[in-house]
């Protein structure tokens, strides 16, 4: 599984410049921290279609994982019980995430609620924040899907 996701983080996310070396943890909504070849820890947030650096070494990353704000995001109590009554647990190499249009509005309402495989979220949100992250806020965007 870490094989695909640190596949995953390449292929979607690699356009930012990080050169990801291993995936140290998958949040039940499919948030990861990845460590890049410097040793660095990276926190990828697939709702927000975002990858922060967080944290230089361990000790480092442990207290941002520490603060409560992170925290409540990386754990989403509510959410993940709320996707746990509706959905039971996800399978192996999937996590808890809203479906397409919800991921994409913000729409965080229990019938959005979905189970995705991880890499694939992490691919798609990578491809998509690539293609979009230049457009004001508020554009219209139409998706089309290719095979």
């Amino acid at each position: 599984m870490n094989t695909e996701l640190l596949g995953a983080v390449r292929e979607g996310w690699g356009w930012t410049g990080i050169d990801a070396a291993a995936v140290t943890a998958v949040s039940p909504f499919g948030h990861l921290i990845v460590r890049d070849a410097q040793g660095a820890f990276w926190y990828l947030d697939p709702e927000l279609r975002s990858l922060d650096r967080v944290a230089s070494d361990e000790p480092s990353l442990f207290a941002y994982m520490r603060d409560a704000e992170v925290r409540e995001i990386w754990e989403a109590m509510a959410l993940v019980d709320a996707a746990r009554v509706r959905l039971g647990a996800p399978e192996a190499g999937r996590c808890y995430s809203l479906k397409t249009h919800a991921l994409l509005q913000g729409d965080y309402s229990h019938d959005n609620l979905c189970t995705i495989p991880i890499a694939e979220l992490i691919r798609f949100t990578g491809d998509f924040e690539q293609q979009t992250r230049h457009l004001p806020e508020g554009s219209a965007v139409q998706l089309k899907v290719v095979e």
